[in-house]
């Protein structure tokens, strides 16, 4: 099964580095973590659904077997993710991340974060505004842990188009 417009793009927004460790929150059938995996040192994927976790554990047995891959069924702020910080956390179409009111998921996102990590949140554009609504929330609810907005992507993927907010922690330079 060929990866769908929209995940290929997102991965391609993330772009791991080969030995770096990827979070993806809400990874349902591990599409975006197989993709994610081709390129990084470790993968992390967590989703609320143990039945989507399972499919994301047939979707990446091979990886899942040779260690580069591990994905398990729990809220974000209840998963065991290890003691060493992501240099990337993204997720696609994740309310966790993008809707209001979800200060404990961005706490537990800025405490696994490495210093120069970044964060993806990444999404569908399939109402007009939408897009602007998004980005100011997740803006905010980054700006409040310190993270700051450094890209808005945007692929015009089927069968709507999508839109990613890049967030990272200022370098010291420029927080004064």
């Amino acid at each position: 099964m060929a990866a769908s417009a929209r995940l290929t793009w997102a991965a391609g927004v993330v772009a791991p580095r080969p030995g770096e460790r990827v979070l993806e929150v809400g990874c349902g059938h591990g599409v975006l973590v197989a993709l994610l995996a081709e390129r990084a040192g470790a993968v992390v994927g967590v989703d609320r659904s143990p039945t989507m976790v399972t499919a994301a554990g047939r979707r990446n047995r091979a990886a899942v077997e040779a260690g580069r891959v591990r994905v398990q069924a729990a809220a974000l702020h209840e998963a065991d993710l290890g003691p060493h910080p992501f240099d990337a956390v993204v997720s696609f179409n994740v309310r966790a991340l993008s809707d209001p009111g979800q200060e404990e998921t961005w706490d537990v996102v800025s405490r696994v974060l490495a210093p120069a990590g970044r964060v993806v949140v990444a999404f569908s554009v399939m109402t007009p505004g939408v897009e602007d609504d998004v980005v100011a929330t997740v803006a905010r609810l980054g700006g409040a842990r310190g993270l700051a907005v450094a890209a808005v992507h945007r692929g015009e993927t089927a069968p709507f188009p999508s839109a990613a907010v890049e967030l990272r922690r200022p370098a010291a330079a420029d927080r004064g």
